[in-house]
């Protein structure tokens, strides 16, 4: 008899088999992104060395580029001060741009291979992506196509972490005052004495995405638990 899986089960099957399997930093040379392939302003098809990887970067989020995950939207645009859906899609097209401007040459990525979920089944890992000394979550943020709010990690290492992300919470501060990127036509205000957006407590969402996958896949499924 087949035996339909809690939601909260799949999600943390995924936390676990993520966890299970990252560990030190690797670095990749000489990557390229692939051509004619899905991308968003967080998430690459890289190339490095006759294979094809799917990342996620760590620490931001960028606009969604569709409405496919409404929770997803919603957080945006209250976090981008947004109005309407439409403004968050349209802002994650030139969040994409951005990015593929950005890593239009060769470009370097670091990466523990945790797994990021997300909607494919091809298996997708969290990284920082660098060009030169340049950090992709960092220009982002600083360019206002993407928030402080993301999968952490002990990058650059475990005692420099929380500097990192402070240093990404008072970027995204900056870009909300100077009304850059997404935060154009931001409704968002913040006091003068903000000198950084208040920290959040991250939410998953990579987890709920990949739960449903899973999901999908064993409803196809008939399993003898007796």
């Amino acid at each position: 008899m087949f035996r339909k899986f809690p939601h909260a089960v799949i999600v943390c099957f995924f936390l676990v088999l993520g966890n299970a399997v990252a560990g030190e930093w690797q670095t990749l040379e000489k990557c390229r992104l692939a051509p004619d392939q899905y991308m968003d302003g967080d998430s690459f098809h890289v190339l490095h060395e006759g294979k094809n990887h799917i990342f996620r970067l760590y620490f931001v989020d960028c606009p969604e580029t569709d409405t496919s995950f409404p929770k997803r939207i919603a957080d945006q645009m209250e976090d981008f001060g947004l109005a309407k859906d439409t403004a968050v899609v349209a802002a994650g097209e030139k969040a994409k741009e951005f990015s593929k401007k950005f890593l239009a040459g060769q470009f370097t990525v670091l990466t523990k291979w945790e797994d990021a979920r997300g909607n494919s089944r091809q298996p997708r890992n969290y990284a920082v992506i660098l060009v030169g000394k340049k950090n992709l979550s960092e220009e982002l943020v600083r360019s206002g196509w993407a928030r402080a709010f993301g999968m952490p990690a002990d990058y650059p290492d475990a005692s420099r972490a929380k500097s990192f992300k402070d240093g990404l919470r008072r970027l995204q501060a900056n870009a909300i005052r100077q009304k850059v990127g997404a935060f154009a036509g931001t409704s968002r205000v913040l006091a003068p004495t903000e000198t950084a957006v208040p920290e959040r407590e991250y939410v998953d969402y990579e987890s709920e995405i990949g739960g449903q996958i899973l999901q999908d896949g064993l409803n196809g499924l008939s399993i003898d638990f007796n």
